[in-house]
């Protein structure tokens, strides 16, 4: 007679209640954060310090919709390493498009979900498609973190290293080991639970080495992003550089936050700790709404494209 079965139905249990717990807290943590920041913006407001330059701002909509394309072909590249088979190319990206638009749901459950309901139209197991996020989260998040820091660390003027830079060579180098260790180490060091939970099988490093290069040439498009839409407010040349790299950050801590869909207002409340000592109240709080705007227009550009590809082949 074994206990197992009700062991692991006992971890299970602990693990919803956890969750239940820490969601509404982690909730509560990030309306605080967003209250805190933009009741501190909207005091230093001055409506008379906003003038835009459309063309830069329309212009920052180019790097976003390269990146979000160099993302679906990474996510290809990694779903062929994780099943050993190969993927059709258009139908493949369209689903990873698919799946980022599903982002803007609360909690960020429907990116696995796309995912795994459309497994089937590319060849792949289901169980693999939604195991696919956890492998690129930790490249993504780990290679964002080192990309952004490391444009403060080399670009960011004192105002804006005062607040978020001088933690980076510390976090530049963590995740450097983080990214070192996911594409040395092979998979089947992982725990034998974690492999059959997460459909982790064959040889090989957890992380394709290809991987952290394509996600470090997608964070750059956001760094081209934050440098164009700052520069349409007024902003020159070292301070648009200043600030790439908070473009970077700030979609990485909306992304961790679940409770906020797409990160919206947490992101937002991250770019204004490094926007204001640069550009001001007034032109950056403009800079948050032209940016939201142009991710939106972005995502749904990008399926557009990817779509048409997928039915054109």
């Amino acid at each position: 007679m074994t206990t197992e079965p009700d062991e692991t139905a006992e971890v299970r249990s602990g693990s919803d209640r956890l969750k239940r717990v820490l969601r509404p807290a982690l909730a509560l943590l990030a309306v605080v954060f967003v209250v805190w920041a933009f009741r501190d913006l909207a005091r230093r407001w001055d409506s008379h310090a906003v003038r835009i330059a459309w063309g830069l701002a329309v212009a920052s909509l180019v790097p976003l919709v390269l990146g979000g394309v160099t993302l679906a072909v990474a996510w290809k590249y990694l779903i062929e390493r994780m099943a050993a088979t190969r993927v059709p190319l258009g139908a493949s990206l369209a689903l990873h498009a698919e799946s980022q638009l599903a982002r803007y749901i609360p909690g960020k459950v429907g990116i696995p979900v796309v995912r795994m309901t459309g497994a089937k139209g590319i060849g792949v197991p289901a169980k693999i498609a939604g195991s696919s996020v956890l492998i690129e989260l930790m490249s993504f998040v780990s290679v964002g973190g080192m990309v952004g820091f490391g444009l403060l660390a080399a670009l960011g003027q004192r105002a804006v290293s005062a607040q978020l830079g001088r933690w980076a060579p510390v976090v530049v180098s963590v995740l450097g080991a983080v990214v070192l260790l996911l594409i040395v180490v092979d998979r089947n060091r992982c725990p034998e639970r974690v492999r059959r939970a997460f459909a982790i099988e064959g040889r090989g490093p957890l992380v394709p080495r290809r991987l952290p290069v394509l996600h470090a040439l997608y964070w750059l498009t956001w760094a081209a992003h934050g440098y164009l839409v700052t520069c349409a407010l007024g902003a020159d040349a070292a301070s648009g550089s200043a600030v790439a790299g908070v473009f970077i950050l700030a979609p990485i801590v909306g992304f961790l936050a679940l409770a906020a869909p797409a990160g919206a207002g947490v992101r937002e409340a991250v770019l204004s700790i490094g926007l204001v000592p640069v550009v001001g109240a007034a032109p950056a709080l403009t800079v948050l709404v032209l940016s939201r705007g142009a991710t939106l227009i972005a995502d749904v550009l990008v399926w557009l494209l990817l779509r048409r590809w997928r039915i054109r082949a």
